[in-house]
């Protein structure tokens, strides 16, 4: 007994001595504390479980003497923590619970890990109660005090079966769906017998459509089984697992129904599906048609038998001839090259254009587009359709064939080809066309026309001018920029070349008169 307490005897004793003689007044001292006891009303635990583990902290008074019990058997600023956990892993600190009057219990919560390994049977862990309380009081004064208590709280492992996922095998690509072949295995103590899971994914991961429901059977201690649930990933922005979550029902050896879980796995998608274009080259000029080509590899991890490339670009002024080109069959690793056609308005710029290149396939029925790649070409000057060449020497006063060889300078056949000749005086043309069925991109053909020169054309280089209709690759009718070839008039051999007199009026007179009529 403490100094303190045996003071308050002795006052007490002489209380009752003094109560005798001093009569009711006296009888008024009140002395006693409270009593407090800890157990745990549901203290059953699983190995590898975390636990909310509930505690009743109830006070059960000692009265000593008087009649004003609730002031002294009252516990008042009461907290409670663990500070013995045993095998366990307690993680909740010390929690107040407030006051606790004489004969009530108050609940309290600590969270209690249960190691895997930790074998069955009961443990104990350690509680402290601290609390204050008030252990005299009369009518004239009254004392305060504090205490604490540990109680012993005991907890019991059970024999039980518990589940794990222990792997999870699956080749499913972002945006894809495959079979998962998910393992789970009982290591707890126990069998358990008919056990029935339910897994779910998160995180894009969806099994069965929603839930699976697979039936898995009997499983010793240590036994696992494997079930085979189809798995589909969303085609969403960024890797990692997704998160797998079983629960489960069996029977017990007794023949009871329980229920086990969650446990947690996780999947880890395959490789996402993935394309590179490379090599991409092109012959598009202002005003013309050309080619873009390049090369398209599968980088895998899985053959694509349906690729289908498409191709944008954010020009109007560029049309593309078709913008989806077939893909061959591509093993990963394996390239193909594609070709395409686009024409380039004469209202564009020459300079770089983006090209925009996307492959779209399919995945046990299920439409996917790779990642968007682009590339930089150069749009080049305005290039004549039709490339012309010669070299026409004529006597001021003489007519010859002229010979012209032109060449088709576009990457596409033209057909139904005219030539146009045109002469400005002194220079004219007898015949004017010419006609040409077939050019290949780069094939020359030659063509013809009648030219003359007037015979008082002063000896000079002068020029004619040539334009072409024509049919393109799509069918279109177009008509070409005009070329400009020289063309050489030498002073006549016949004579001296002088006018006589009666020449020169006569002349004047019709280019007068031809003046006149223009």
């Amino acid at each position: 007994m403490s100094r303190d307490r045996a003071v308050v005897v002795i006052a007490v004793a002489v209380a009752a001595v003094l109560s005798v003689a001093a009569g009711p007044v006296a009888a008024d001292i009140t002395t006693g504390e409270p009593d407090i006891e800890v157990h745990a009303p549901d203290n059953t635990v699983s190995p590898g479980s975390e636990t909310v583990l509930e505690l009743q902290i109830a006070n059960d008074g000692d009265l000593g003497t008087g009649t004003q019990t609730d002031a002294v058997l009252t516990a008042k600023s009461v907290t409670v923590g663990v500070t013995d956990e045993g095998p366990f892993d307690v993680r909740t600190s010390r929690r107040s619970v407030g006051t606790i009057p004489d004969g009530s219990s108050v609940p309290t919560t600590v969270e209690l890990v249960v190691p895997e390994d930790v074998e069955p049977g009961t443990y104990e862990i350690d509680v402290r109660v601290r609390y204050t309380y008030t252990e005299y009081v009369s009518q004239r004064s009254l004392r305060r005090d504090s205490d604490s208590v540990t109680r012993t709280v005991k907890i019991e492992v059970t024999e039980e079966p518990r589940f794990e996922i222990t792997s999870v095998d699956a080749d499913v690509q972002p945006g894809t769906s495959g079979t998962a072949e998910i393992t789970v295995e009982n290591v707890g103590s126990e069998s358990a017998n008919a056990v029935r899971t339910t897994l779910t994914g998160s995180s894009g991961l969806t099994l069965d459509g929603g839930a699976a429901e697979a039936f898995v059977g009997d499983l010793e201690p240590g036994e696992a089984a494997t079930v085979d649930v189809d798995a589909r990933l969303a085609e969403t922005v960024g890797g990692g697992a997704r998160p797998i979550e079983a629960t489960f029902e069996y029977r017990t050896v007794d023949g009871l129904q329980r229920q086990a879980g969650p446990a947690v796995g996780s999947l880890t998608p395959a490789a996402e599906q993935s394309f590179s274009v490379d090599g991409v080259e092109t012959t598009l000029s202002v005003g013309a048609t050309g080619q873009v080509t390049g090369t398209v590899t599968n980088e895998g991890p899985t053959a694509v038998d349906d690729g289908v490339l498409v191709v944008t670009t954010g020009s109007e002024r560029i049309t593309l001839g078709e913008g989806e080109y077939a893909l061959p069959e591509l093993e990963p690793g394996e390239s193909a090259e594609f070709a395409f056609d686009a024409e380039v308005s004469g209202q564009a710029d020459p300079g770089p254009r983006q090209f925009g290149f996307v492959i779209e396939y399919t995945d046990d029925g299920t439409e996917l587009r790779s990642d968007r790649q682009s590339s930089r070409i150069e749009v080049q000057p305005r290039e004549p359709v039709i490339t012309v060449e010669g070299d026409e020497t004529i006597e001021a006063g003489g007519s010859k064939t002229m010979t012209v060889d032109i060449t088709n300078n576009r990457e596409e056949t033209l057909t139904d080809i005219t030539a146009n000749l045109y002469a400005d005086s002194p220079l004219s043309t007898g015949t004017d066309e010419s006609f040409v069925d077939e050019l290949e991109p780069g094939e020359t053909a030659t063509v013809q026309f009648e030219l003359s020169a007037a015979g008082s054309a002063m000896p000079n280089t002068y020029s004619v001018e040539m334009d072409f209709q024509y049919t393109d690759s799509r069918g279109d009718e177009r008509i070409s920029e005009v070329s400009q070839l020289p063309v050489q008039v030498t002073e006549s051999t016949d004579g001296d070349g002088s006018l006589s007199p009666l020449v020169i009026p006569v002349a004047l007179i019709l280019g007068v008169a031809l003046a006149r009529r223009r």
